[in-house]
Formats: C-alpha cells, structure tokens, sequence
C-alpha cells in the first residue's frame, strides 16, 4: 500500500487536489473513511450525523481515538490498494491533539505506520476565508478560518514529532493541476 495524505483547511483545494492526484497516479481516492463503516452506499449521511456528535464533544481523547479508529480501519479496509486521502492524522492531531492524548497517536501510528508522503496545503486566512464565501457566504467554516495558522503549526509539529515526509505547498496562487504537477514532482524526486 501506498499512501498520499493531503492536509489542510477547508477552502485550500484538499478535495480537488486528491480527486486529480488519485487519478494521475491510479491510486484510490478516500475521504472519511469511517463513512464506509456507517453508510450502505456513497451518501455520507450516517457518518456526518456520528461526526458531528463526536466534534461536538469536548473530550479530545475521545474525539482523537475516533478519527484514529478512522484510519486504522482505512488501512484494514484498503490494505491492498494505493490511496490518497483527504485528511488523516495530521488534520486529526491539529483538531484533537493536546499534550494528555499524545498517547492515542502514537499508538496509531504504531499500529498503521505513516504515510508515503503528507501533504500540507497552505494559504493565508484571508484566501481561505475568499475561497469559503465564493462557495457559500454561511459556510460554517469561515469562523473555523481564523484559526488556520495555529491549525497549520499543529499540523507541522505532528509531521516532525513523528517524522512523518512531508511537504507544505502554498495553493493561493496555483490552479489546481499546478498543486498536482507539484506534488508529482515531490514524489518523483523522492523516489
């Protein structure tokens, strides 16, 4: 198995970035896995209704071991394929990490190993923010925006803390198929 990990906010390209890399590598791609566990077919609906009461619990340990239970049943479940995902335990450990849950992740991380390659998409608030208003002028993440640079240096920090490869691309002046080409390239020069 081969594992590309996109992280990032929302509104930095997470999504389209993994549909285009799946397809030019021929790798699968995953998105909320668990949803595969809670729904029947490709509607999302039981899963959005569990991750809704799961983030809206304040216990971070438990928020923490659900979306690492996440991943550990996406490797069970795509032990044979080569993936990309949007999201995994960066984003994971940038929502729910604290110093008392350190533990969980490191036990993830020892039952799963890390990714091939994690890949931070980057941009500035104010660009994330943009991007969250030309989609919907309610969404619901503009607020969750203005936290992204503690977000992003919580993400970094897990990357290096469990010496994860990874890369931090800046999105808020590339076309999507430019973020791809660039990751393509990362990944040939890593080998």
């Amino acid at each position: 198995m081969n594992h590309i990990s996109i992280e990032g906010m929302d509104g930095v390209g997470k999504s389209t970035t993994c549909k285009k890399l799946a397809e030019k590598l021929g790798y699968v791609f995953v998105e909320k896995p668990l949803h595969y566990l809670f729904d029947n077919n490709d509607e999302i609906r039981n899963y959005q209704e569990i991750a809704k009461k799961v983030n809206s619990n304040p216990n971070r340990n438990f928020t923490s071991m659900f979306y690492g239970l996440g991943s550990i049943y996406m490797y069970e479940l795509f032990k044979d394929k080569n993936i990309v995902t949007d999201r995994h335990l960066a984003s994971n450990y940038a929502w729910s990490g604290t110093e008392y849950n350190k533990d969980v992740y490191k036990l993830v991380v020892s039952k799963i190993g890390k990714p091939n390659m994690t890949v931070i998409l980057y941009s500035p608030t104010d660009v994330i923010v943009s991007r969250l208003k030309g989609r919907d002028v309610n969404d619901k993440d503009i607020k969750r925006a203005s936290k992204s640079e503690d977000i992003y240096n919580k993400m970094i920090t897990f990357c290096k803390e469990y010496e994860f490869p990874y890369i931090v691309l800046d999105t808020s002046k590339l076309t999507p198929d430019e973020v791809v080409d660039c990751i393509l390239k990362e990944l040939k020069k890593r080998g």
